[in-house]
């Protein structure tokens, strides 16, 4: 920020630049067209005013606009990874439930039998999708909760991949659309 008398031209020692301040802080009369007059001419030495920048606020509401679909992108790409993380999750609980069964953990432990209801409340549905000649009850829900693990992990993959492409296109939307800082 300069100082009001840098900005008025006092204290230079530069007539012409002292001028040239005086002439920036001088509201210019406009035409009925919206132009300023042509400078008299009466003077011999002339001082060109020093051109502002034009300001643009298109820009601004593009850099905003832009700002905002790549922040969506980013809360669309959390939550892919938020549904691929739950899927996981999930799956894992199947895994340790089919290895608790496995190892004939007692099951009336409180913490195994909450594996196990967790498990069979997401992978209940895949109980008796295969079934073995003979009589092998761990057998058939070893292989139709890996079944459902395997479902699990590749639905949430799917549905995680598929999530974070939109969030992928707001991102890269964002990049292409900000306007470039000028230094």
């Amino acid at each position: 920020m300069r100082l009001r008398s840098e900005r008025e031209g006092r204290g230079t020692r530069d007539p012409e630049a002292a001028a040239a301040s005086r002439a920036t802080l001088e509201p210019r009369a406009q035409s009925e067209y919206g132009q300023a007059p042509p400078a008299s001419r009466s003077s011999s030495t002339s001082v060109a005013e020093p051109q502002r920048p034009r300001r643009s606020f298109g820009r601004r509401g593009r850099d905003a606009g832009a700002a905002a679909v790549g922040s969506a992108g980013a809360g669309v790409i959390f939550l892919a990874r938020l549904v691929m993380a739950l899927a996981t999750l999930i799956a894992l609980l199947i895994a340790l439930a089919i290895v608790l069964r496995d190892v004939d953990a007692n099951a009336s432990n409180t913490i195994v039998e909450g594996i196990h209801e967790g498990a069979n409340f997401f992978a209940g549905s895949f109980t008796g999708l295969i079934s073995f000649s003979g009589h092998h009850p761990k057998r058939a829900i070893t292989v139709d909760w890996g079944i459902a693990l395997v479902v699990y992990l590749l639905v949430g993959a799917l549905i995680s991949s598929l999530i974070y492409r939109i969030g992928r296109g707001g991102v890269l939307f964002e990049r292409r659309h900000r306007t470039v800082p000028s230094h």
